[in-house]
């Protein structure tokens, strides 16, 4: 595409959210099915404000005239890989996002990432490694941007991670669908649901509001901070997180993008979901319970509840995400994932190849050689008596 009124502006500054925020959120609304909120300017300056501390911004966007038609929201920053430091440019993210991704207006992909390749090539001086983490090659952009690649003959390696989204394509009604999860599922979730309600009195609750959003947020991030997920520090609730999601919550409430459900029982708060839902999909960011409930699984039951309603009011939503990875949990709502991976671009400099030598050949054979050690050691290693007893 050969276009005259196409330019190429980097932003380097925190204040840019700010100035291309209308205009971003027209890019995104142009690309609507494409998109997601995590390619949205209220997740990426949102995330910038609490995350970004020594990082360096680098948004790459190109225009046609007023108007801009691609942006690479990306960042500068050092990398441990597996021990080798090394200067990085990669995506504006910290895994708090289930995906990330370019957004570019479909006819415009080919000369954007043309263009941003070159951009990135010319200030290679700079980084050592192009990381862009937890991205689905299956996208239409991912196709795009690794064509791109070959064409310019750049190094590049792509490694599978296991974060795999599980997601629902919402057809039909609630009853139809629980139809069709297997006997054991359905006699599970009756269970759990017989189980919960013979337990005290139960309400659930959906907030949309700010003013509901005020009356329950101690109850959200108490439940989270009471979660096996603030043991390792990143819970809704933890010191690490709780700015960032409250401030989130704030901007996509006047979006109409926040869906947070709350599963109380007898009035203690047990379980809750922190989603959000934009251009035509819905994203479970997080789920966490009360583990001294554990044994009622409020987790399952609040995620039944929360499904029926997705199937019988839609609201314009057509795909539903699960948070995380595939679990085998998960596999009882679907047998759909959207792959994700890692994508590597090295310099032909001599630390960028010795990266590459690093991580996609040394790395994995010291791991072939741990685990081959671990076959062995359980293949001689005598077994220990059932009851502890020798």
């Amino acid at each position: 595409m050969n276009d005259d009124r196409l330019k190429f502006i980097t932003f380097n500054e925190a204040d840019s959210f700010l100035t291309l925020r209308e205009i971003w959120d027209e890019l995104c609304r142009s690309c609507d099915s494409e998109t997601t909120v995590f390619a949205s300017p209220v997740w990426y300056e949102n995330w910038w404000k609490h995350y970004g501390e020594g990082k360096k911004l680098f948004l790459f966007t190109m225009w046609q005239d007023d108007r801009i038609v691609g942006i690479a929201p990306l960042m500068k920053s050092n990398l441990n890989l597996h021990g080798l430091r090394a200067r990085t440019i990669g995506f504006i993210q910290n895994n708090q996002a289930l995906h990330n991704d370019f957004i570019v207006v479909p006819r415009f992909r080919e000369v954007f990432f043309k263009n941003l390749i070159l951009s990135l090539f010319e200030q290679a001086s700079q980084w050592d490694v192009l990381y862009l983490r937890n991205i689905s090659p299956e996208t239409k952009n991912q196709g795009s941007f690794q064509r791109a690649l070959n064409d310019q003959n750049r190094v590049w390696r792509i490694r599978q991670n296991n974060i795999d989204s599980p997601y629902l394509l919402l057809e039909g009604n609630w009853q139809s669908f629980f139809k069709k999860r297997t006997q054991r599922t359905q006699k599970s979730i009756r269970n759990i649901r017989n189980r919960i309600e013979r337990s005290g009195q139960v309400l659930i609750m959906n907030v949309r509001t700010w003013e509901e959003y005020l009356a329950c947020k101690d109850d959200l991030f108490n439940v989270a901070r009471m979660s096996w997920a603030e043991s390792v520090g990143d819970s809704l609730g933890s010191s690490a997180n709780k700015d960032f999601y409250e401030a989130l919550s704030r901007d996509a409430l006047m979006r109409g993008w926040l869906s947070i459900w709350l599963l109380y029982l007898d009035d203690v708060a047990v379980a809750v979901e922190y989603h959000l839902k934009a251009f035509g999909k819905e994203h479970a960011l997080r789920g966490h319970y009360r583990p001294d409930f554990a044994d009622l699984s409020p987790g399952t039951y609040l995620e039944a509840k929360i499904l029926e309603n997705v199937f019988e009011n839609p609201d314009s939503v057509k795909i539903y995400e699960f948070p995380g990875g595939f679990d085998a949990y998960k596999k009882k709502w679907t047998e759909q994932s959207l792959p994700h991976a890692d994508l590597f671009i090295f310099r032909k400099s001599l630390f960028s190849l010795v990266a590459l030598l690093y991580e996609f050949r040394i790395i994995p054979w010291f791991k072939s050689i741990i685990e081959k050690t671990k076959i062995v050691k359980r293949k001689f290693m005598p077994s220990t008596p059932a009851d502890g007893c020798v």
